[in-house]
């Protein structure tokens, strides 16, 4: 079994559940239940969700194996991605009712998926790269930015054909089948014994008193203790609690963390709601200048994430504790060239077309490089004992970047309006 496929496959099973609600949003809001605030409740109630369950999810973690918390999620994942395709039904109810069941799934997913499933899957690819698997926290990253490019393809094609209803019934299907797929590649995964030598350092037992071996590693954390005879052996502490691992391992870590964090707020600043207040050129149609705009974005993203992929290229770059924000700073200058292009849509050159897919190239190809530099970073630098942490914090800082970005878009968006 092709591990690379495997993980970029557990990739785009998070992320397309969510892809599918924001390609569907429209017809879910104005559609399928109009007047029931879908638009007003989605972002802040799925936010809020998948971000407490990560958090949750950074100590959790430490006290099962990883690969135990994705079996768990995913089959509750493939079930609450199925009622959204019966949700839109008349036939199952009036429309309030309707409306509670699938926003209640929806945030299920938030909790399943993009919560548990994606801080364990995270977790599991950052323990596993290396010589015998290969990058596999970056495959599992395309796999993320796949499924955005695949939703907006899909998602276009099939509304313009058939319209808003059967686009949702297509897109929530695939991810039905999909994590489907992922759960039976994770079993077969599990029986050959991939996961067995996953640690678990918070059930670890304790040792009898005169038994006692504990690592090097907690040697320098307190004092030796007596031993049941009297004498001073080099008995040590217990193991430091769980808060302590976890906090210790994202302090170690702080620039990785920090770095995703400005990547995602950079990019949220101005995608997708700047992008939304440009005016389209007269001769292409405001729907399918939002399919191209989406699209740029997503396509680049995906190219440099798989420039990424390349050993000489990383190491050309040499990414580390310093020059990473050499690369953050560089990143800025597409968000503010997005802004002028709105606020300065009559300028021959700012407001048109090619300047502004130039524009959006670059965005989704500097976001998609620098989050693949930094996963290969954070993997290669991060300490043995704090690396599924890390690999865990990642993806929060990911989103905690997105949703402050994106609050930080709307207020000066507000401001300038107004």
């Amino acid at each position: 079994m092709n591990m690379k496929l495997v993980f970029a496959l557990f990739g785009c099973c998070l992320l397309l559940p969510f892809q599918c609600m924001l390609s569907s949003f429209v017809y879910l809001d104005s559609d399928a239940f109009p007047k029931c605030g879908y638009a007003v409740l989605l972002s802040p109630f799925y936010n809020a969700v998948s971000v407490t369950t990560q958090t949750l999810m950074l100590f959790l973690g430490e006290y099962a194996a990883a690969w135990k918390f994705a079996m768990f999620s995913l089959p509750l994942a493939a079930l609450l991605c199925a009622v959204p395709i019966l949700g839109v039904d008349d036939g199952w109810g009036d429309t309030e009712l309707r409306f509670k069941v699938t926003f209640g799934a929806i945030l299920g997913i938030a909790f399943v998926n993009t919560g548990i499933f994606q801080s364990s899957t995270a977790a599991l690819a950052s323990r596993l790269s290396g010589d015998t698997y290969g990058p596999l926290q970056e495959w599992w990253s395309i796999g993320v930015v796949f499924a955005g490019v695949f939703s907006a393809v899909v998602a276009s094609a099939v509304q313009l054909a058939a319209g808003g209803q059967a686009a949702l019934i297509v897109q929530f299907g695939f991810c039905v089948v999909l994590m489907s797929a992922s759960f039976v590649c994770m079993t077969i995964l599990v029986r050959r014994g991939v996961f067995s030598d996953e640690p678990m350092p918070a059930m670890e037992p304790s040792p009898p008193c005169s038994q006692a071996r504990y690592p090097e590693e907690w040697d320098a954390q307190g004092p030796m203790t007596p031993s049941p005879g009297g004498s001073s052996s080099p008995l040590l502490k217990r193991p430091p609690s769980v808060v302590f691992t976890v906090a210790d391992g994202l302090l170690r870590a702080w620039p990785f963390l920090l770095s995703m964090f400005i990547v995602y707020v950079q990019g949220s600043l101005v995608f997708p709601l700047v992008i939304q207040k440009w005016t389209p050129p007269s001769y292409l149609a405001p729907e399918l200048f939002g399919i191209v705009t989406v699209l740029t974005v997503q396509v680049f993203d995906l190219v440099g994430r798989l420039i990424c992929l390349s050993r000489k290229f990383q190491r050309a770059v040499r990414v580390g504790n310093h020059n990473i924000w050499y690369l953050l700073t560089l990143g800025m200058f597409m968000p503010v060239g997005c802004f002028l292009s709105w606020r300065m849509e009559e300028h021959a050159f700012l407001g048109s077309l090619y300047t502004r897919l130039v524009l959006l190239a670059c965005l989704g190809l500097s976001q998609g490089l620098l989050t693949n530099l930094i996963f290969s970073w954070a993997s290669a630098e991060a300490a043995i004992g704090s690396r599924s942490i890390v690999a865990r914090a990642l993806p929060l800082s990911l989103c905690i970047g997105i949703v402050v970005g994106s609050a930080i878009s709307s207020t000066v968006v507000s401001m300038l309006e107004h």
